[in-house]
């Protein structure tokens, strides 16, 4: 029999993929950890940005500068205001350091007698001597004494400070409270003087002999109140021609508005009006006398209907000075009665 040789072995090499490999060398976590501390760092100094002033941010600048010689205190505003004191006796900027230092200023020196050649010449910052060149020892277990608050601070408030402030925020509260008072009074009244409107014009369109009369019945809002006018008409007059005396159509119809004046205590003015058609030249009697007697008429009208003659506080008569809004001097309207309901004083 032939002889049986020995096969060689057979090694089967499997190489992975370029992108399994990269997928399990962990490289890209590093990238990302920056990536994450970048965006942090960056929200952390726009925060803040946003919640430091000015002179805080050249403060933190500044610090990271310390070369740079800072204008401004640090955080600690004390004497020194956050500085130090180096070898040679100077102010130093409290972000220098070592032999970075930079002087700002130089304390005062104590010295004895016969050390003032050792002061620079012109040095504003120096201590003068006093006559005789005797330097008092300084005494630092004695109070300074009292001086002026330094430029931006506010002194002390002085006695009976407390007790003035307190009165001015007592007459303030006083103030307050009486205008809050005065402003629900004026709301109340505003109120009350709608409701009147209201009720006026309900009497007239519920009562048939005045209702054809409801073109003689003017009410309207004025500043200084609640204005009703009994005007006359082409074919209703309250009064004859040239006489103070009120018809019964007129006094119906007066009636009918002190009936609704008297739910109010609101004070009361009257006012006469009369057209433009005048008297003869030589009269005793004009449209001043006449329009004085339809108001005075007028009042006693109120009086016969419930009002008090107390809130009757203003008769007067216009004459033909006002007319009611109409270019025509001899209109009917031009001849009223003016009954306005005052707003009391506040």
């Amino acid at each position: 029999m032939p002889r049986k040789t020995a096969l060689p072995p057979i090694i089967v090499k499997r190489h992975l993929g370029g992108h399994e490999e990269e997928e399990h060398n962990g490289a890209w976590k590093l990238a990302y950890a920056d990536f994450v501390t970048a965006m942090m760092t960056f929200f952390l100094v726009m925060w803040l940005m946003n919640i430091t002033t000015t002179e805080q941010r050249k403060g933190i600048a500044d610090y990271f500068n310390p070369v740079a010689v800072s204008q401004s205190n640090s955080g600690a505003d004390g004497m020194l205001a956050g500085r130090s004191v180096d070898k040679t006796g100077s102010l130093t900027t409290p972000n220098a350091a070592g032999d970075q230092a930079s002087p700002v200023a130089s304390p005062p020196v104590v010295s004895s007698v016969g050390d003032s050649d050792r002061q620079p010449a012109g040095r504003k910052d120096a201590m003068p001597h006093p006559p005789g060149g005797a330097v008092p020892p300084v005494d630092l277990l004695r109070p300074a004494p009292e001086t002026a608050p330094p430029a931006g601070e506010s002194a002390p408030p002085a006695a009976g400070a407390g007790t003035a402030a307190g009165q001015s925020i007592g007459a303030t509260r006083a103030e307050l409270e009486a205008l809050l008072d005065r402003q629900s009074a004026e709301l109340t009244e505003k109120v009350a003087l709608e409701t009147l409107e209201q009720d006026l014009r309900q009497r007239i369109a519920a009562s048939p002999d005045l209702n054809a009369l409801s073109g003689s019945l003017v009410i309207q809002q004025v500043p200084e109140g609640l204005r009703v006018q009994l005007t006359d008409q082409a074919r209703f007059s309250m009064f004859k021609v040239g006489s103070a005396q009120m018809n019964d159509q007129g006094r119906r119809l007066m009636r009918m508005v002190a009936a609704a004046l008297a739910a109010v205590p609101n004070p009361i003015g009257i006012t006469g009006h009369t057209d433009a058609l005048g008297y003869a030249a030589d009269a005793k009697y004009g449209n001043w006398e006449l329009s004085s007697d339809r108001a005075n008429a007028a009042r006693r009208e109120l009086l016969s209907g419930g009002i008090p003659g107390t809130r009757i506080v203003r008769v007067e008569g216009r004459a033909d000075l006002d007319h009611f809004g109409s270019s025509d001097p001899l209109d009917p309207s031009n001849r009223r009665i003016s009954i306005t309901l005052l707003r009391r004083p506040g």
